[in-house]
């Protein structure tokens, strides 16, 4: 595993610690979606920068199931606010 594999592994690891941080009492849900969007796009764009089909497959697929289901965590906060 080349550096763009473990940068694109890192961004996984960033979004769920950054998750980590979204509580109820979280203001601005928005932004940290727009964080989440910024790291899986940037993830992705690193595991296809590594050239190397593991490397390109294990990193897309976990940054965009990162974002989905964090997608999903904020809008279930916005819904509860309701």
């Amino acid at each position: 595993m080349n550096k763009f594999g473990w940068l694109s592994l890192m961004t996984v690891g960033i979004s769920i610690v950054i998750a980590l941080l979204i509580n109820e009492h979280t203001k601005y849900l928005g932004l940290f979606l727009v964080f989440f969007s910024i790291l899986s796009i940037t993830g992705v764009i690193f595991a296809i920068f590594s050239k190397k089909i593991t490397n390109i497959i294990l990193g897309v697929f976990l940054n965009i199931i990162t974002f989905v289901f964090f997608f999903f965590l904020i809008l279930a906060f916005g819904i509860g606010e309701a």
